[in-house]
């Protein structure tokens, strides 16, 4: 997600503004510490001009991968 966020030249602020939650909040879902809400995910994909579910798999994915 920091890619994206990077390359709609947005910083963690700009996104955490957008999306109604705090900075911190945002780098602990960058860093993979957290997940974003169910209703978050809809105004993330939103604000960095992406799909829902391509937010959804990258989290999949993650999940997955500690799972193992």
């Amino acid at each position: 997600m920091r890619i994206e966020r990077k390359r709609n030249e947005m910083s963690a602020q700009n996104l955490a503004d957008v999306c109604g939650v705090t900075r911190a909040y945002i780098s602990l879902i960058e860093g993979g510490f957290r997940l974003p809400g169910r209703s978050l995910i809809p105004i993330m994909a939103e604000a960095l001009n992406l799909k829902v579910n391509i937010i959804l798999n990258w989290y999949l994915e993650d999940v997955r991968e500690k799972q193992q």
